[in-house]
């Protein structure tokens, strides 16, 4: 009876260990894209799509004027805003997950939300030499040097996944407006 409790021991324990693994990656891979939201709310990034999603209103406005018949439409584009740019969000989140580590997406955080980061994105012009100097300190570390490099890669994904977020997002108010 003894050696039949043992290896049934085992199992459990074997089963547990194996249904865990799921758990652990889920919560690194959760831990991870929050990180990168971070980052890209850090470096302004999302932005570049909110204005994107105002420019595409502003060019519908034109041609077509919000009327008696389409305002439901209109509300629901005006409305729609915040998830159009939280998909986007999601399209670019798994294009830095596989770009960078964690380490690497944390250091650039800190950076960003750095006042030499900070002034950097608002205007570079302005930046004193105590910030132009981290900076540089941080473009001569090793993530900042991977960043560089990564550059042509992120571009060419980046612009895909822009580019099919602004394709479906223009059909789709086209085909409430018209």
């Amino acid at each position: 009876m003894h050696f039949k409790k043992k290896p049934m021991q085992q199992l459990k324990f074997i089963l547990l260990f194996v249904l865990s693994i799921p758990v652990f990656n889920y919560a690194q891979d959760s831990n991870h894209k929050a990180l990168v939201s971070d980052y890209l709310d850090a470096n302004e990034a999302m932005g570049q799509y909110n204005y994107a999603y105002e420019e595409l209103l502003k060019m519908l406005q034109g041609r077509y004027p919000e009327t008696d018949k389409n305002t439901q439409e209109w509300r629901f584009l005006k409305e729609n805003k915040t998830r159009a740019v939280k998909e986007m969000k999601a399209l670019l989140v798994p294009i830095y997950q596989s770009n960078f580590t964690k380490a690497d997406i944390t250091k650039m955080v800190v950076f960003y939300n750095s006042g030499a980061g900070k002034q950097l994105l608002a205007d570079r012009s302005k930046m004193n030499a105590a910030q132009k100097e981290k900076w540089k300190t941080f473009y001569n570390s090793e993530v900042g040097k991977k960043i560089i490099e990564k550059q042509a890669v992120l571009g060419a994904e980046i612009s895909k996944a822009s580019e099919g977020w602004s394709r479906d997002l223009y059909e789709t108010a086209l085909s409430l407006l018209k």
